[in-house]
């Protein structure tokens, strides 16, 4: 008996050490999104293409000519908060756009090499969207410029507060000049199709659906002089 105890005392002590390695090696897996100066402002931007995936399919598509992710960091930071600015969306050849009303994204990082594959400059992004009180991100189709001009909405979706969600992955890129970041982007999160027929629009009205943002983003650090953007500085996550 004696032998047994002494077997089973030796067993949990190592599984104590076990947890006590285990504990700090998860919280290491965390990164930081880094720049060779401070303050930096991070700008990334995504060439033009499927910016939003509405409902099961998808259902409909939302592309924007423009969308941006901006920030300011005063150190080494995760994670990181972006202000998006979404310009010239279409949707099926229908006028669409994107409102963002005060809203931004929360995005953090894995250390480099944490997504299983061996790419040593390759980590893991989750993300969160955070609204004032009251507000929501807003999207909006409508059936013809006229209607676009008139603000008759042929269909609207409200994505609130949530998260964090798994949001994709990124890639160090120490062959640019300066180095920088590429964003794959591709977070799902839930909405609220709150105007329009389901046919059309991919939901019926008041009706949750999914709404995935993808996007491959470039992100690129510049010195941040009282908030204007001037020569571009290295940055990467580590």
């Amino acid at each position: 008996m004696s032998r047994i105890l002494r077997a089973l005392g030796l067993s949990l002590g190592a599984m104590a050490a076990l947890v006590a390695v285990m504990a700090p090696a998860a919280h290491a897996e965390t990164g930081a999104l880094t720049a060779s100066q401070y303050p930096a402002f991070i700008t990334g931007e995504q060439l033009p293409g499927i910016t939003f995936d509405i409902g099961a399919g998808p259902a409909r598509t939302v592309q924007c000519g423009i969308a941006k992710l901006d920030a300011t960091i005063m150190a080494p930071t995760d994670p990181v908060t972006f202000k998006p600015t979404y310009a010239g969306c279409t949707s099926a050849g229908m006028p669409a756009t994107v409102t963002v009303n005060g809203c931004d994204y929360t995005v953090g990082v894995s250390k480099p090499n944490t997504t299983g594959i061996a790419v040593p400059t390759t980590g893991r992004l989750h993300a969160s969207l955070n609204c004032p009180p009251g507000q929501q991100l807003e999207i909006h189709v409508y059936e013809t410029p006229a209607k676009h001009v008139e603000n008759i909405t042929t269909c609207r979706y409200d994505v609130g507060s949530q998260g964090p969600v798994l949001a994709g992955v990124y890639h160090n890129v120490p062959g640019a000049a300066p180095p920088d970041i590429l964003a794959t982007v591709n977070a799902t999160f839930n909405m609220l199709n709150t105007q329009g027929p389901m046919m059309v629009c991919g939901g019926m009205a008041f009706q949750n659906v999914p709404i995935t943002l993808t996007g491959n983003y470039t992100m690129r650090g510049f010195e941040d002089n009282e908030g204007a953007e001037e020569v571009q500085i290295p940055i990467h996550i580590g």
